[in-house]
């Protein structure tokens, strides 16, 4: 960063107090009520203290705002990697790709040839250059600026995909059929190390020491690895003539780069 002092510099001067809602607008709703002196007693210097009901309105509005239950049954069998927790900020950078006739084909071929296996469309066809880390709501200003610093002098370059490849998250949750990256891996490598540079300012898991750089086109939930990799040469063989099919389809022109924290996201564009 161009700035003399790193990022987590300045957030002291917000963590140094106690861990607070506020970051988020939120309702603060008090139930506590005002004891009420009612009356004296035999003993003049002797009060008796009645506690007034508590509103149905203000019972009611004590759970405005409950903590979210983790159902993957909502999210076609995701389980998050880390709990809900209001305040913090799902974040991950990553190379966006526009989909097309040739990922749905692909996509298509895979799904039909593994009829036992629950795979799915990916939601959003990408890149990913760091792990999803966790940033705090007051970080968000401060790591985007870091990202933006780093990533000023990138030029655009391009992006040509290889065979399919099978990989599992970290969790063992989740299972991907994508396509490798075949040609730009120098200059992704370079995106990675910049970007681990912001992470390390605020503390945050750096990317995998060896990557594969790939775009997942389908997902299972569940550990499927081995079983897809069985059938992996199958996979290639059958979407091979979709590749050549697809000449124009088959590389990316990377001219941006993303940041996606929370339902929020940014763009980077490449010189």
């Amino acid at each position: 960063m161009s700035n003399s002092k790193g990022a987590l510099d300045f957030l002291s001067i917000y963590d140094d107090g106690e861990s607070s809602d506020d970051d988020v607008p939120g309702c603060n709703v008090s139930t506590k009520r005002c004891l009420k002196e009612a009356f004296e007693e035999e003993k003049p210097n002797k009060r008796l203290q009645i506690r007034l009901p508590v509103p149905n309105l203000v019972i009611n509005q004590v759970n405005l705002n409950p903590v979210p239950l983790d159902d993957p049954k909502q999210h076609d069998g995701r389980i998050r990697s880390f709990p809900h927790e209001r305040g913090n900020w799902a974040t991950y950078v990553y190379i966006p790709y526009e989909s097309n006739s040739f990922v749905f084909d692909l996509a298509n071929t895979v799904i039909n040839h593994v009829p036992t296996i629950k795979l799915q469309l990916v939601d959003d066809f990408h890149i990913s250059l760091t792990k999803t880390v966790v940033l705090r709501y007051h970080w968000i200003d401060l790591f985007i600026q870091s990202v933006k610093e780093n990533l000023l002098s990138l030029k655009r370059f391009v992006i040509f995909f290889d065979t399919l490849e099978v990989y599992c998250n970290e969790e063992r949750t989740r299972t991907f059929v994508g396509l490798k990256v075949a040609t730009g891996i120098n200059t992704i490598v370079n995106i990675v190390q910049k970007l681990d540079s912001c992470l390390e300012e605020f503390k945050l898991s750096k990317f995998y020491k060896f990557p594969s750089f790939h775009m997942s086109v389908v997902w299972c939930a569940g550990d499927y690895e081995k079983v897809l990799k069985n059938v992996l040469s199958e996979l290639n063989a059958l979407t091979m003539e979709t590749r050549t099919s697809h000449p124009d389809t088959n590389y990316l022109l990377v001219d941006k780069i993303n940041c996606k924290t929370g339902n929020k996201i940014f763009t980077f564009n490449l010189q």
